[in-house]
């Protein structure tokens, strides 16, 4: 089994090359070594039944069921250990991190997806089926049955005392003070590098037992809420004017692809015309890398310093400060739309969480004749209803809006085939697709009577970082890199705004646009002030990020993994926490205060302050 879980190791590094830096010789051995450790973890406590009936005195050691029962018993549990690493061979691309238990939140579109998925990763189940056979003839012949001839029971006894005390040192990874977590796998090698230390097992595995949120002291209280405040105050002013708001979220839309702002090839002409005629926020960025996360962050200002999604996890329950919630306030009427199966994600459950009263989903849409076959209503339909549906709420209103056929496997309708450019990436095509039908939403849209009086805001849920990429969307800044546009047909928003902003900031953003008064709770500040810090947090795979200015941290909770300068060091070669100690410590102490911040407010239900 150590053998197998190095061999995947190896494979996964194959795969997934792109994802990573260039490695060394000694990395290889670095890698190897400190792997090894984190493999031995994860079978001794995996298999802690099977050693336990190895090691203590009894009746049946020798006999033939018994021989029988411990190797089909050993067979079973390590063939679902390679079950969670060769997962992970295809499904690491499309998160950047190691599973872990929020990929149970996903079971249902899993399942659903499994026929596709084995045909189009064929060589993930491929690597399993050779595994799970290398496994059992390996079982097989060191398991044979030899006569049973016990020895007396005091020195099995010692025997066993003596097994279980090494595998107990085995099974906490070494004599370190806490036993190994996803965090010690960059101790020595670099953060980057951290994923191929660690098996998918052992993350899994570590995250069913870990508390979904750990609270953090890091500093006082009075500390904490200086450096992360959640109460935020918006006073209207003689520029608010209050309009109707679009909220378009485009799935797996990253910065790269709006050509008008990366300067990548094109592959959405009607979204780079738009981003000229839009004050588009240059350098943003997603707070966390799935759909639910981005979610969260978008409609309630929630960041994702969790596994798990926010609305996934047992604090789905305590008060949020929603965008809808503040919008109805003002009299808004507020729906929200998204073409994917009614309930997937819990999407619908969440957005009324945030005060959006009306959801239209797939049921909604009523007509299968459009259905993709994987997740929901084509876009250019959907997009067409929502319309129809926009138009029939009363002014004010709030409509928010999330696209799918950008998500994997990019299903697009027949009759497009070949209408696209394929271009390098398998979203490509389907980015032409949907950048299509968001000019057909607009296009129908501009003869609507409220279209004229509308604040389109335009981001992403996150972005897609399966296949090759420009190199610096692939470092830890540029694979959150997003657009967020602030859109009005009256042209009373232009030009860019460089600045760090994130997804936290799109709520009060808006409701600071709309002249909403009053006390809001959020991580983010409104772009329109700027009078927070400028910065943009992210968590994924156990490593923190923070983003100010042009430096990024990388932090794991308990050390400092760096300090880079993110816009011009494309593969984070250069550290400079040596160089920069003061910029190091300033950003390592408002990420702790947010991590602090973040799960207090979790633990005691004080999203809302007020």
């Amino acid at each position: 089994m150590l053998a197998l879980l190095m061999a995947l190791r190896w494979l996964f590094y194959g795969l997934n090359a792109s994802l990573f830096p260039a490695i060394g010789p000694s990395d290889v051995w670095t890698i190897s070594l400190q792997g090894l450790r984190f493999d031995a973890m994860t079978l001794v406590v995996a298999n802690c039944v099977y050693i336990l009936l190895c090691l203590l005195p009894h009746p049946w050691h020798g006999t033939r069921w018994f021989s029988g029962a411990m190797l089909a018993l050993y067979v079973v549990v390590n063939a679902l250990v390679l079950l969670a690493c060769c997962i992970d061979l295809p499904f690491y691309g499309f998160t950047g991190k190691r599973i872990t238990r929020d990929v149970l939140g996903q079971l249902d579109a899993g399942l659903r997806e499994l026929p596709l998925s084995l045909i189009r990763y064929w060589w993930a189940g491929l690597a399993y089926t050779i595994a799970v056979f290398v496994l059992i003839v390996g079982a097989r012949r060191s398991g044979r049955v030899s006569p049973a001839v016990p020895d007396p029971w005091p020195k099995e006894l010692g025997l066993a005392v003596i097994g279980l005390a090494i595998f107990f040192v085995i099974g906490r990874g070494g004599w370190q003070y806490q036993g190994l977590s996803p965090a010690h796998a960059a101790d020595h090698v670099d953060a980057s590098l951290a994923p191929l230390v660690t098996n998918s097992a052992f993350t899994f595995g570590y995250s069913i037992n870990a508390p979904a949120v750990v609270a953090r002291r890091y500093m006082t209280d009075d500390e904490m809420r200086r450096l992360a405040p959640l109460s935020y105050t918006l006073e209207r002013d003689s520029s608010d004017t209050r309009r109707n708001v679009v909220l378009l979220i485009v799935e797996s839309l990253g910065r790269e692809y709006v050509s008008a702002i990366s300067g990548e090839a094109a592959y959405m002409p009607f979204l780079d015309s738009l981003c000229r005629r839009s004050l588009a926020l240059t350098n943003a960025f997603a707070n966390a890398e799935g759909s639910s996360k981005g979610t969260c962050a978008i409609l309630a200002g929630i960041p994702s310093f969790t596994d798990e999604a926010f609305m996934n996890t047992a604090y789905s329950g305590n008060r949020v400060d929603g965008l809808g919630s503040r919008l109805k306030e003002m009299g808004y009427a507020t729906a929200y739309f998204h073409g994917g199966l009614n309930g997937e994600f819990k999407f619908d459950s969440f957005s009324r969480a945030c005060g959006f009263d009306s959801y239209f989903g797939k049921d909604e849409f009523g007509d299968d004749r459009f259905y993709d076959e994987h997740w929901g209503i084509y876009d250019e339909e959907f997009l067409q209803f929502t319309a129809e549906r926009i138009s029939s709420l009363p002014q004010p209103f709030c409509a928010g809006i999330f696209t799918l056929s950008t998500h994997d496997p990019f299903p697009i309708p027949e009759r497009y085939s070949g209408h696209f450019p394929k271009g390098t990436q398998e979203i490509h095509e389907s980015l032409g697709y949907a950048d299509m039908a968001i000019r057909r939403f607009f296009e129908r849209a501009s003869q609507e009577p409220w279209y004229r009086n509308t604040l389109f805001v335009i981001t992403a849920d996150h972005t897609f970082k399966y296949n090759e990429h420009p190199a610096w969307y692939m470092n830890p800044a540029g694979r959150f890199a997003v657009p967020i546009l602030f859109f009005a047909p009256d042209g009373s928003f232009t030009g860019t705004d460089d600045r760090v902003a994130q997804q936290l900031d799109i709520m009060p953003s808006i409701l600071d646009l709309m002249g909403y008064e009053g006390r809001i709770s959020t991580f983010g500040q409104s772009v329109f002030q700027r009078d927070r810090w400028n910065r943009a947090a992210m968590h994924v795979g156990g490593l923190f990020q923070l983003a100010e200015d042009d430096r990024m941290l990388l932090f794991d909770g308990n050390r400092s993994k760096g300090l880079f300068a993110y816009r011009t060091d494309t593969l984070f070669a250069h550290d400079l926490s040596a160089a920069e100690p003061s910029v190091a410590d300033s950003l390592e102490r408002q990420l702790k205060a947010l991590i602090q911040r973040h799960a207090e407010a979790l633990l005691n239900n004080a999203l809302v302050e007020h």
